[in-house]
Formats: structure tokens, sequence, C-alpha cells
């Protein structure tokens, strides 16, 4: 049965907050506004281990970027799911503000998103950052010592067997395009690592009354050390995933990346079709039982 909100109030409850206005539910979990400067979100899948390393990724980033980015002041479980409670930051989801693509005022909402991704890219990989995982994943995405690569194909090879089904009954030549897209992947030269996002989207961003992005939210989905291009490629499908018209968001988020931050086409493409493989399902355990993106991941490949 999915997670209702009365059972999302009641984890609230229990830890003292009754008014608790929920202002945002992503993949990851809820949000809620507590009041007194302070959000709680409840987590859907993430444990114990997970989150606290999650807060010490925040504390070791915190003032590294000319946003702000979340800090956690405390972590509970008050049933079945962990909470963590933080600062809450300033600003609006630029989805919430942005112009439609395509309409008047489109541009600076892009430009807002690659100043984001601009920014990341500065970010060298802390320690903390190879020991987190991925998705639903238990180990670290890339220990110490392991390539950005070596990790990349690695994880593809994991989603691909406990998923690989579910993607070749809607994608022609399943395999043989999986294997092109490593093939494409082992040709490439070793990036310098830094901070992936991996999860930059329109909800994610916070932003002023100029669409200027004063906060970034929610790392930890697919947070990992490795190449800022996937950060761009992934972003560029993730900002209008759902629209009819993302092939085309796609190309002009693609072209500013080319012209902006000197990213490769071809590249951009590679990971986005890489990047679409490891979100396809991952709504499965959703229990609020989501829309599954593998027939997108079909659109993708099958074009």
């Amino acid at each position: 049965m999915p997670l209702s909100d009365q059972d999302l109030q009641e984890q609230l409850r229990v830890l003292g907050y009754g008014d608790a206005e929920q202002i945002d539910i992503g993949m990851q979990g809820a949000v809620f506004r507590l009041g007194g400067g302070k959000v709680a979100k409840i987590w859907f899948y993430a444990g114990e281990e997970e989150l606290r390393t999650l807060g010490e990724l925040y504390g070791t980033i915190e003032g590294q970027m000319p946003f702000r980015t979340p800090r956690m002041l405390d972590l509970r479980q008050p049933g079945p799911y962990w909470v963590t409670i933080g600062a809450e930051l300033p600003g609006v989801p630029l989805r919430s503000v942005a112009p439609a693509y395509g309409t008047a005022g489109w541009e600076r909402a892009r430009d807002c998103v690659v100043d984001v991704l601009a920014a990341l890219a500065e970010i060298e990989a802390p320690e903390v950052l190879h020991r987190m995982t991925v998705l639903d994943e238990a180990d670290p995405f890339r220990p110490e010592g392991v390539s950005w690569i070596e990790a990349l194909t690695d994880l593809v090879r994991r989603r691909v067997a406990r998923f690989g089904d579910q993607l070749a009954a809607v994608i022609d030549n399943f395999d043989a395009k999986v294997e092109r897209l490593l093939n494409q992947l082992s040709e490439l030269k070793e990036p310098e690592t830094r901070l992936v996002h991996g999860d930059v989207t329109a909800g994610n961003i916070l932003v002023d009354g100029d669409l200027w992005p004063v906060a970034l939210l929610d790392l930890g989905l697919l947070t990992m050390p490795g190449d800022p291009v996937f950060d761009a490629a992934a972003a560029g499908s993730l900002i209008e995933l759902w629209s009819p018209r993302v092939r085309e968001v796609e190309a002009a988020f693609d072209q500013a990346f080319v012209e902006q931050l000197g990213y490769d086409a071809e590249q951009l493409l590679l990971y986005r079709r890489i990047h679409s493989l490891l979100i396809a399902n991952a709504h499965d355990q959703d229990p609020y039982g989501r829309d599954s993106a593998v027939p997108l991941a079909a659109k993708l490949f099958n074009r």
C-alpha cells in the first residue's frame, strides 16, 4: 500500500512537530517546514550510516560554493523511516518561477542551471565522497583507488544485472546497446575528480527574484566523486524529464554546456544514456507508488 501523507505527519508528531507543513516531495523523500528556521526530511530509503556520511559531506562543503547547501542539525528515527532536521535555506524552487521552455526569459533559467553546474565542477572531491553510496546500494560507489570509468562501468553492469529484463523488453537490441555504451565509456580519458551532485533539477535549485541560485538541495541520490560532464548531462534531462519536449530542452542545454563550459557534445549524450539506465528503476520501491522511468529510458535509447 502506498505511503500516505498521514503516515508522514505521524512521524513528525512523534518528534514533537504537530503543525509541520509539507513543502516538497521527491525521489529521496518528503520535506516539511517545521518553523523556527528548521525543516525536516523523511527519507524513504536511506539508513543511519548513509545519512551520517551525508551529514559529514554537508559539513565539508559548506561555504565552498557561491550559494548555500544543506546543514544537518539532527538525525532521528521516530518510525520506519529516518528523519533529518536541518536549517531552512533561502529562496524558492527554480521550477516554481522559471519561464517555460521557449518563452521569453527561459535563457536566464538555463543560465542559472549552468552557473550551478560550473560551481560544482570547481569543488575537488573530499575524502568523504569516496565513502558515499548511490541509489539503493549498500557499498560505496567509488572507494579510494578506483577510477571514475571503472566505478561507473561497474555501476551500470550492476543495474543491468538487476533490472535489465525490464529494460530489454522495451529497448531494441538492449544488450548490444549497453555494450556499445560501455565500450565508448572505456575510451574516455579519465577526468579530474570533482563533486558530482547527480540530481541537479529545477526543484533542487533555490533562486532569488532574479533567478540567481541562492541554495542547492538534495545531494545524496547520485552524489559521487566523478566527472562534472556527467552532472551536466544528467541535469539537461532532469530539468524537463517528463515533458514531451525533453529532447529539445536537452539540445538547448547541451549547446550551453558546449559554449559556456567547454564540454563535448558526444560525451554529454553518452553520459545521458548512462544516467537514464541508472535511474530507470529508481522508483521501483517508492512508497508513493510513482511512475517508473523505464519508458523514458526506452524513448532515449530507441530514438
